[in-house]
């Protein structure tokens, strides 16, 4: 199994609950996805704990809207927009553990005014083969 998450400083949480504006990033010291949604409203993903991600598509009248989605073990789907601040750095890092997610933006099927989606990564099952690369390891450099 790849690293585990630790706890992030308290210190940092406090000053990113500060935050007014959607936001995201990878913390690649604690191994957390966080999410700011706003002022003290801040979600952590341990990455150990997603299972499965997926890419979709929101057609509006004015224009679409490409999230990622990540589902977690026993807890909500997390829900990350292209327009949230930090979005692409994010992405451009979880493509080292996830591999398939860079191809984010490709993969969502158009379809107006609907919401569309296509699974880009999905975590191995026990039954897969023992020979396999650990997904959730750090790319070797």
């Amino acid at each position: 199994m790849g690293p585990k998450s630790t706890p992030r400083p308290l210190w940092t949480r406090l000053r990113e609950n500060l935050t007014w504006r959607p936001k995201v990033h990878f913390d690649q010291e604690s191994g957390v996805v966080v999410v700011h949604l706003g002022p003290f409203r801040t979600r952590e993903v341990a990455m150990e704990r997603i299972r499965r991600i997926e890419a979709g598509n929101r057609d509006n009248t004015t224009a679409d809207t490409v999230f990622v989605f990540f589902h977690i073990d026993g807890e909500p789907v997390l829900a990350v927009s292209e327009l949230d601040s930090g979005f692409a750095a994010l992405v451009a890092v979880m493509r080292e553990y996830f591999p398939g997610i860079e191809k984010w933006e490709e993969g969502v099927p158009p379809a107006r005014f609907q919401l569309a989606s296509v699974e880009l990564w999905k975590r191995p099952t026990i039954d897969s083969d023992p020979t396999d690369d650990d997904p959730l390891s750090p790319p070797q450099a």
